[in-house]
């Protein structure tokens, strides 16, 4: 196999560069203030601000179209550039190799030239995996409490609308430690680049990388390939986890679900699960009297599965970066997840009984916003297992005493067994 001709190399990576492209959906993701930890606030305005960077006004898309300043041909470039200088160096190793009697440094040559012939390969990979790591689908679903450095490296990497060379934002590939490529990212630059159809200059605006840049390695992003982990994280969404209860507890026996697990009506509860509580609905200018749904019954009915999803973020083994992503852009966006209440407190802390300043700093503790830089503590591990479960309890006891299940409430009740005529709107 010969490299004196450069073309091979360029054709070795051209079916990488025909994935590069993708489209990011616009949309923008918000940080939440969190005044008690202003690093981490300052980290997520960052990574808002790269994330709100493709969201663009119309009038502006079409300024920048005749710009020059999005599409991927720094990727085309790059690697023509990375690999300009190895064909000739090649048949000079080659030419070294065959004298006699051997150089001294025989094995160094060879080594060298072995790195050659698998460079090809290598930067394949690391590009085929970079396309995978670095594609962001939907913005929405990105929690910018993550290192912002990787959120950026996302829109340079996909020559994104303002996150191009033109924009002030590169990246280069260099040699690494044990032969493998590193794709090291650069720049600064405003975001977005134009405001009112003038160069943007406001600092607030201005996002970089750091002054050595952000690097990633090739045997890095190849040994989180065969493990299968993300390098930017996706939010679940939680209707598909209430969903998954719904249908994997059989709670609502009978109920229809689509082909996609989506339930989509009917089924039966038991009555047990049926509390003491009363609630008045009127219809037809009459007054029904209903019992309503015992969250703690439910919640008790779907322990194993409850457990098993709990488990699968923060358990052994669990996904802790989706617990996080989950927390910050689910959990924490309901006040009662943040906001101290000591019945809740008591249920995540119950060795802490009574003592409400103790049960106050270890929610405060647990609560807030998660970063994506320290392990996940054990009052966070507590607080989460609490409010997760409230989060698909509280749903799936809102589906069980929706209207078109009413009739199971109703003659579940003594002093009401007749059905109401729901086709009437609810006072």
């Amino acid at each position: 196999m010969s490299y004196r001709n450069p073309k091979y190399i360029n054709q070795s990576v051209q079916g990488s560069f025909d994935k590069l492209q993708s489209t990011i959906n616009a949309s923008v993701s918000q940080a939440k203030k969190v005044e008690k930890d202003q690093e981490l606030y300052d980290k997520a305005k960052e990574s808002a601000r790269v994330l709100a960077g493709s969201t663009q006004s119309q009038a502006t898309i079409t300024r920048n179209a005749s710009m020059n300043t999005q599409g991927n041909q720094m990727t085309r470039g790059k690697v023509g550039q990375y690999f300009e200088g190895y064909p000739a160096r090649a048949a000079e190793i080659a030419m070294e190799l065959s004298k006699t009697p051997k150089p001294d440094n025989y094995g160094e040559l060879q080594a060298e030239l072995e790195w050659i012939n698998n460079s090809p390969e290598t930067m394949k990979g690391m590009l085929t995996n970079a396309q995978s790591f670095l594609n962001i689908k939907d913005m929405s679903d990105i929690d910018p409490n993550q290192n912002s450095d990787i959120l950026l490296a996302s829109q340079v990497f996909n020559g994104e609308l303002g996150f191009t060379e033109e924009n002030g934002f590169t990246y280069d590939f260099k040699r690494g430690e044990g032969n493998t490529i590193e794709m090291v990212f650069t720049g600064q630059g405003y975001i977005p680049p134009m405001v009112n159809g003038k160069a943007n200059t406001n600092p607030d605006d201005l996002v970089s990388f750091p002054p050595e840049g952000y690097s990633m390695n090739s045997a890095g992003m190849e040994s989180m390939e065969k493990q299968n982990q993300s390098l930017i994280v996706s939010t679940p969404k939680m209707s598909q986890k209430v969903n998954s209860a719904l249908k994997g507890t059989n709670i609502l026996a009978g109920a229809n679900f689509n082909d996609d697990g989506v339930y989509i009506g009917g089924g039966i509860f038991n009555k047990d699960l049926l509390g003491e509580e009363i609630e008045t609905k009127t219809y037809e200018g009459k007054d029904y009297e209903f019992l309503r749904v015992d969250p703690t019954k439910v919640a008790a009915a779907m322990g194993p599965e409850l457990q098993q999803q709990v488990d699968s973020f923060i358990g052994p083994g669990g996904d802790n970066g989706q617990a996080r992503s989950v927390w910050n852009m689910r959990i924490a966006k309901d006040a009662s997840a943040v906001v101290f209440n000591k019945e809740l407190a008591q249920q995540a802390f119950p060795d802490l009984g009574d003592d409400t300043e103790a049960l106050k700093a270890a929610w405060e503790k647990g609560s807030g916003i998660w970063s994506y830089d320290k392990d996940i503590g054990d009052e966070q591990r507590k607080v989460f297992n609490v409010m997760y479960r409230k989060f698909i309890v509280d749903d799936v006891v809102a589906t069980m005493e929706d209207d078109s299940l009413i009739s199971q409430r109703s003659n579940a009740f003594g002093q009401q067994s007749t059905t109401p005529n729901l086709n009437q709107p609810t006072n």
